[in-house]
């Protein structure tokens, strides 16, 4: 019998000129495509590839894709075929968000071990697959992470009894730490400085000092590793940005919280582009727990993350009703919450503190809606100063909400809500909140001795008798039903702290008298020692200013920003290096802040009067957020001036020397490099400005 070896002496020739596939490290994988093999052939090579995205998005592979050898740039092979992926067509996501499919380059050669895959610009992490090491198979794999289960063992029950959040557990705020740190350490698996991202940073927040925010940057080593000691004066959810993570992550004083995760995203149907993993490891202390609860449970079971689109309430006539009936819904909500938590916590194996937190996370953020519907009707319908037809302002009755019926469903639990310090761990939102919105308002004013004018409609002026300034408003409060709770004493405190280190409370003989007549009914109304003793600090440190500027004498107190040798200084002297010999006005800013168009609107005139002097007003952004956009913007307002747009790492370099947690932020500098002052706003001219051009 004859036997045709033809096939089988190919099928041979076949092995030895071709490499069995591999799914391949890869230094960097994009949103949009990821490499799932690689295979050398007598002809080509091939890689398999995984198209991502959202079910009913798409993706698009262009016909000039290409492989650039890392080493050598200029040698580049081409795409010369594809297999389930037409080339420059829109390939839609089934449900599933993957398509699998092939791509066929040109042969290369086997020296070259290590190339990009490009579609357009070499730079275009988000588009293009970096680093793909032909011959050398991924090894790396997703470590061990603290699960649900390791917290929830085997039934195990609580040690004790939980009924719900108790308020007077935290009545003294023994949780506040005035020099409190956490550690925050953690590793990416996947990372390489090929990324472009080298930095992170965490926002945390102290609402009872005057610079509430602190924006903490760290560096990224080569290996992926991070870690950093955060400023912390209160257990809270603190704000954390690496990356394509950005997440809140609950820390607290003294303790280490160890993360994992990867740079690598994957589409959720739900939430987006994610990251394809993020978790905890060491040990399931209160921290993991309260992370991992939060993120697992709580959030979910309430739809926490869905309440503003669900809630949301547009400016039409009828806005009123519909905010009343918004406000309605978030309150039964908020009743089926609060019945429901202690079944949910009370008998899982975790502290009272972990079980306390997870409450207050979950009623706080449903107030915080509440509250935002308050805030958003005002602004848009209710009562204040409205420019007219003509431009000029003038005051609007508008529609005043009932705060009476407002603030009802919350009412029935005024000392979870209102006289809680735990709700601070909620971070800024809920303060923020509570200061701003028409309820606390005369708290906030007669913190510093302002009352409401009897003569003129929306005005303010000073209290003669603080006395009755207090009563009046105290009886207002107790009208609504909140009365002098936490909340308005936080209020109070924060408002008195803020006028302080305000640019015209100069350190003087004059303000020391207004100040020294406003601190003791402040201190009288406050029920809470931690709020007395930063009041008698910062007044204490204004006396001592005083004293200072009116003896001429050299302080080593006032605060001053240190640019030398700090990877931020840096940033900041080659920022501004061209412009050697100018008086600069810094004017950080992004796409979709809308204070941050007006002002800039309202900065042209100046500008223009200001064009013959040595000064430079310099437009600041980040050049990773909508860019295209940004330039589209200041081209039709005609915004002119020096427009930077900066990479996302030195964003948060700059954000962490000038530490700034919103926009817009101005910083004023003089001709000598040297920062006069910060948080500067310049719609007008004023004695800063003057006498910097004039030096």
């Amino acid at each position: 019998m004859k036997i045709n070896r033809l096939p089988v002496l190919i099928a041979l020739m076949t092995l030895f000129v071709s490499a069995y596939a591999i799914m391949p490290k890869t230094d960097t994988q994009p949103r949009f495509v990821r490499v799932t093999d690689v295979e050398r052939t007598d002809s080509s090579l091939r890689l398999g590839v995984r198209l991502q995205n959202m079910p009913n998005a798409w993706v698009r592979i262009a016909s000039t894709i290409r492989l650039i050898n890392v080493e050598d740039t200029m040698l580049q092979y081409k795409v010369i075929g594809a297999e389930d992926i037409p080339l420059d067509t829109k390939i839609w996501m089934p449900s599933s968000g993957y398509q699998e499919g092939t791509l066929i380059f040109e042969k290369v050669p086997g020296k070259v071990k290590v190339v990009d895959m490009v579609e357009f610009d070499q730079k275009d992490l988000k588009n293009n697959v970096m680093g793909i090491h032909l011959d050398q198979p991924e090894t790396r794999v997703y470590p061990t992470l603290i699960n649900l289960s390791d917290i929830i063992d085997n039934g195990k029950k609580a040690s004790e009894v939980w009924t719900g959040l108790d308020p007077k557990r935290y009545a003294n705020n023994s949780f506040y730490k005035k020099n409190g740190t956490a550690h925050l350490k953690g590793r990416l698996m996947d990372y390489s400085p090929r990324w472009g991202v080298t930095t992170f940073s965490i926002r945390t927040e102290n609402e009872l000092t005057h610079d509430r925010s602190k924006v903490s940057v760290g560096d990224i080593n080569p290996d992926g590793s991070f870690e950093i000691d955060v400023p912390l004066a209160y257990p809270q959810y603190s704000y954390f940005s690496l990356g394509n993570i950005h997440k809140d992550l609950f820390l607290i004083p003294g303790d280490t919280l160890s993360i994992e995760s990867c740079m690598s995203t994957t589409p959720d149907s739900k939430k987006g582009h994610v990251v394809e993993y993020f978790g905890y490891t060491d040990k399931p202390d209160d921290g993991v727990v309260i992370n991992l609860l939060t993120d697992s449970i709580i959030i979910p079971r309430y739809g926490l993350d869905k309440l503003w689109r669900r809630h949301y309430v547009a400016n039409t006539d009828s806005m009123q009703s519909e905010t009343y009936k918004s406000n309605e819904g978030l309150g039964n909500l908020l009743d089926s919450v609060v019945a429901d938590l202690p079944s949910l916590l009370g008998d899982l194996p975790i502290s009272v503190f972990a079980k306390d937190v997870l409450s207050a996370k979950a009623i706080g953020r449903i107030c915080e809606v509440m509250e935002d519907l308050d805030l958003y009707f005002n602004s848009s319908r209710g009562p204040g100063f409205r420019q007219d037809t003509d431009s000029t302002y003038s005051y609007h009755p508008g529609e005043p909400l009932d705060y009476v019926r407002f603030m009802q469903p919350r009412l029935k639990y005024k000392d979870l809500i209102y006289n809680n310090p735990l709700m601070l761990c909620n971070a800024s939102i809920l303060p923020n909140r509570w200061e701003f919105n028409l309820l606390f308002r005369e708290a906030m004013f007669v913190a510093n001795g302002v009352v409401k004018s009897l003569d003129s409609p929306g005005a303010y002026e000073m209290a003669e008798d603080l006395s009755e300034a207090y009563e009046i408003t105290g009886s207002y409060l107790d009208s609504i039903g909140v009365g002098n709770c936490f909340v308005a004493q936080l209020v109070r405190t924060n408002a008195f702290i803020r006028d302080l280190h305000s640019p015209t409370m100069r350190p003087n003989s004059d303000n020391l008298t207004r100040v020294s007549r406003l601190v003791p009914p402040l201190i009288r109304h406050n029920d809470y020692d931690v709020m007395n003793e930063v009041i008698m600090d910062e007044y204490n440190d204004f006396v001592k200013k005083m004293f200072v500027a009116e003896n001429n004498l050299a302080s080593n107190t006032d605060s001053f920003i240190v640019i030398d040798g700090t990877p931020g200084g840096e940033v900041f002297k080659k920022l501004i290096a061209p412009y050697k010999g100018n008086v600069l006005f810094l004017d950080f800013w992004g796409v979709g802040c809308g204070p941050c168009y007006s002002g800039m609107i309202e900065q042209k005139p100046l500008l223009e009067e200001l064009a013959d002097k040595p000064f430079k007003a310099l437009y600041i952004a980040n050049a990773d957020k909508w860019i295209d956009a940004a330039k589209k913007w200041l081209a039709e307002e005609g915004i002119k001036g020096e427009h930077i747009f900066i990479s996302d790492d030195d964003w948060k370099r700059l954000n962490g020397l000038f530490n700034f947690s919103s926009i817009p932020f101005g910083v004023l500098v003089g001709k000598d490099g040297k920062i006069i002052s910060t948080d500067y706003h310049i719609y007008s001219s004023d004695q800063l400005l003057e006498k910097a051009l004039a030096e």
